[in-house]
């Protein structure tokens, strides 16, 4: 289980400028901003999707650094830390309310891919957003 973000180039047309203004190293811009902020907002909008079960568990994902990130050119990709469900130290659990798994969760909740949805706009858009990293960027150069 995981969600992956791809910058979506028809979604930012409004960049595209702001792109033509950057040396070639926009590429670079742009995924130093993803990988750091853009997944923690991304992370953060997750989290607070996430159900919380009423079971008795030691810890839960919703209050714990839940989160692994794998970063790509362009993109990220969001998966729960540890492996396998069974293991104690693992979020891997999630799997099973994200897609409705299992006896006790006959419904999809989607919390990971509705957590990236809602975090998109905050990502292009919102405070400290990939926009306003952008225009510091061209602050600092020109």
């Amino acid at each position: 289980m995981s969600v992956e973000y791809e910058v979506d180039y028809q979604a930012i047309e409004q960049l595209e400028e702001k792109f033509k203004k950057v040396p070639g190293n926009i590429e670079n811009i742009i995924n130093s901003y993803l990988h750091t902020d853009g997944a923690a907002k991304t992370v953060k909008h997750i989290t607070h999707l996430m159900p919380v079960s009423v079971r008795d568990t030691p810890r839960h994902a919703k209050y714990s650094k839940w989160a692994r990130v794998e970063k790509f050119n362009l993109g990220f990709t969001i998966k729960p830390k540890g492996g396998a469900a069974s293991n104690l130290s693992s979020f891997g659990y999630l799997v099973f309310p994200n897609e409705g798994r299992g006896p006790h969760n006959p419904l999809e909740q989607r919390f990971m891919e509705g957590g990236l949805e809602s975090s998109i706009n905050d990502i292009l858009y919102g405070r400290n957003s990939l926009n306003d990293h952008i225009d510091r960027y061209l602050e600092e150069e020109f």
